[in-house]
C-alpha cells in the first residue's frame, strides 16, 4: 500500500536494463533558458544498439531532443511563442483573425476536430482548477471547489456552455494551415467583464500532442531504439524493433494508492494512461487531495466544467496510433460517471487495448496485455478479469 504523496511515478520499463553506454541511458536535455518541455519528460534509448559509436550517437540524439522539445513547447503551449514557431498560442493573442500556423501546430487542431473534441476551450476553467490545485489547506480548496462551493459551480457552468458551445467559440481551419479563433460578441464581452485572457488550451492534454512530436521528430532522424514518458501518462516508442513497453496499474482507493498489477504490450506503438492520483512530483501540481481522500484531477467535463472520473486508472495502448490520437479516441470514456467498457472497446478498434482497476480487480480488453504480478500481501489482493463482449445497459 502506498500513500498517495509516495507515489512518485509511473513505472515505465523495456526489456534490457539501464546502464552506462553502450545499453540503456538516459539522455538529459539541456534547455538553455529556453521554454521546454524537457522536464515533463524521460528519454530512454539503447545507445550503440544499432551499431554506431554510443558515445556520438548519445551526444546527437541530446542536441536533437533538446531541439525538439523547446520546439514543442512553442508549438503546443497556449503561451510559449517566438517569431520562429508558429503555435497555438497565436490563435490566444489574435482573436478573431486567421494565423499561420507550423504543419504541426494545425495537424494537432485538426485532429481535436475529427474528435469533436472541445477541451481545448475549457482554458477559462482550467484557469480557475490551477488556483484550486495550488491551495494549501482544505479550507482553502473548499472555497473555490465547484464541487462544494456553489457559487464557483455557477461560475464553472457559465465558463463551460461558452466552451462547449460551437456558436460561441470555434476554430475554423482554412487552407494553408490558416485558423481562426472565432469568439461571439457576447462571449468576448463576458471575457472581459471576468478577466478572461485566454481561450484555448491544451492543457492536461498537451503533453500528449509533444510526446508524438519528439517520437516522430526522433525516429525521422534515423534514432529508434528507445522510447519516451512522461507523468502525465503519455509513452511512445520511437519504434525500434526490441523496444517493448510496460506500466505498472495504480489503484486508487480513498487515501490509499495500490500498485495493483503490471502490465506488458509488448511492441506498441504508445500507452496512455488516464489516471486519479498524481503520478509524479511534476504531476502534483494538476491534483489536490482533501485530508478524507477525496481528489480533485484535471480531466473537467465540457458540459459542466466539473471534474468527473470514471475508474482509477485507465490504460490504453496501441499498435498505430499515436498518443494524443489514442488520447482522444478514450477521453471521454474516462470523463465520465461510468466506464462504458463495451463503448470504448468498440470505438478504440482492433489496433488498441485498454486496461482499468476496480473493485480489487483489474479489467483487460485483450489478450495482448499481459497481466503480471497481482498484489497480494495477505490484506489486499488483486485479480485478473478479461473483459467479457456484451451489450451495456442503457
Amino acid at each position: 500500500m502506498l500513500a498517495a504523496a509516495g507515489v512518485l511515478a509511473l513505472v515505465w520499463a523495456v526489456n534490457g536494463l539501464l546502464t552506462k553506454e553502450p545499453g540503456w541511458t538516459e539522455i538529459q536535455a539541456d534547455s538553455s533558458g529556453e521554454p521546454t518541455c524537457a522536464g515533463d519528460f524521460v528519454l530512454c534509448y539503447n545507445a550503440g544498439a544499432d551499431g554506431s559509436s554510443p558515445t556520438t550517437q548519445i551526444k546527437s540524439l541530446t542536441v536533437l531532443y533538446n531541439d525538439a522539445a523547446v520546439h514543442a513547447e512553442k508549438l503546443f503551449s497556449a503561451t510559449a511563442s517566438d517569431g520562429n514557431v508558429r503555435g497555438l498560442s497565436l490563435l490566444n493573442s489574435n482573436v478573431n483573425k486567421p494565423v499561420a500556423l507550423d504543419k504541426e501546430a494545425y495537424d494537432a487542431l485538426l485532429l481535436l476536430s475529427e474528435f469533436k473534441s472541445r477541451e481545448i476551450f475549457l482554458a477559462p476553467v482550467y484557469e480557475q482548477y490551477n488556483t484550486l490545485f495550488f491551495c494549501a489547506t482544505d479550507e482553502e480548496a473548499e472555497s473555490i471547489d465547484p464541487a462544494v462551493n456553489e457559487q464557483q459551480r455557477e461560475l464553472m457552468a457559465e465558463m463551460a456552455a461558452f466552451a462547449s458551445d460551437p456558436e460561441h467559440i470555434d476554430i475554423i481551419l482554412e487552407d494553408g494551415n490558416s485558423a481562426v479563433l472565432r469568439i461571439s460578441d457576447e462571449y468576448l464581452g463576458y471575457a472581459r467583464k471576468n478577466g478572461i485572457e485566454k481561450f484555448v488550451d491544451l492543457y492536461w492534454m498537451k503533453n500528449a500532442f509533444t510526446a508524438d512530436y519528439i517520437a516522430d521528430r526522433l525516429s525521422a532522424e534515423g534514432f529508434a531504439d528507445g522510447y519516451l514518458t512522461c507523468g502525465d501518462g503519455f509513452t511512445r516508442s520511437l519504434g525500434g524493433s526490441g523496444i517493448s513497453l510496460s506500466s505498472t496499474v495504480y489503484d486508487r482507493v480513498g487515501k490509499n494508492i495500490y500498485k495493483a498489477a503490471s502490465l506488458g504490450f509488448g511492441q506498441v506503438k504508445s500507452v496512455v494512461v488516464f489516471h486519479d492520483y498524481p503520478a509524479s512530483r511534476n504531476n502534483d501540481t494538476f491534483y489536490y487531495q482533501y485530508s478524507d481522500g477525496r481528489m480533485v484531477t484535471p480531466y473537467i467535463a465540457v458540459q459542466d466544467g466539473l471534474c468527473r472520473t470514471s475508474v482509477s486508472n485507465l490504460t490504453v495502448c496501441s499498435d498505430v496510433r499515436g498518443c494524443a490520437e489514442a488520447m482522444l479516441a478514450a477521453k471521454s470514456a474516462y470523463i465520465s460517471g461510468k466506464l462504458p467498457t463495451a463503448k470504448l472497446k468498440k470505438k478504440l478498434g482492433e489496433s488498441c487495448a485498454f486496461a482499468y482497476s476496480q473493485d480489487g480487480a483489474v479489467f483487460y480488453s485483450s489478450e495482448k496485455i499481459m497481466i503480471g504480478d497481482l498484489l497480494n500481501d495477505g490484506t489486499v489482493a488483486y485479480t485478473a478479469r478479461i473483459i467479457e463482449d456484451k451489450k451495456e445497459k442503457k
